[in-house]
């Protein structure tokens, strides 16, 4: 047994959004968020495909320190026809914005970590239900996407 972590870049996937909802105060503070996935792709050295359309979406715990929990579950269809259920959780915590500026102007977090968890049928991708990933996420606007990057830890 090593104490040594390795990572390997194991994949990207853009998730292109199709709705996005919000709803609160809830009781205990914050609010909740729902952001439907409408498609997107997957690429890299260990994963090739898409992102199957209107396949899952992100229910978000939107927290009163502004903190977003990240639930997502969705779908991907890999080159080679293999499903792959993807449950995504992490969180999202703001960047602080400057003095005067506009809060519809998109400032990248200052955190966007994500630790995945996969189910997959039995066969080239099963790696997958037993390695630790974990990834980082990066939005954009207009059009509304998140490209996410992932690697294997070893």
């Amino acid at each position: 047994m090593s104490l040594t972590l390795t990572q390997e870049h194991v994949f990207d996937i853009r998730i292109d959004f199709a709705q996005r909802s919000r709803f609160g105060p809830v009781v205990g503070g914050g609010a909740v968020g729902f952001t439907s996935v409408g498609g997107g792709v997957v690429e890299g050295p260990r994963l090739n495909g898409r992102v199957v359309p209107h396949g899952g979406a992100d229910w978000a715990d939107i927290r009163a320190d502004g903190v977003v929990v990240i639930n997502a579950h969705y779908l991907l269809e890999l080159d080679d026809g293999t499903t792959v259920y993807v449950q995504n959780r992490g969180f999202v915590v703001p960047a602080e914005r400057p003095v005067g500026s506009d809060p519809a102007q998109l400032i990248q977090p200052a955190y966007f970590r994500l630790a995945p968890t996969f189910k997959v049928a039995q066969g080239p991708h099963d790696w997958l239900t037993r390695t630790v990933v974990v990834g980082c996420g990066e939005r954009h606007l207009n059009p509304d996407y998140t490209l996410f990057r992932y690697y294997a830890m070893g």
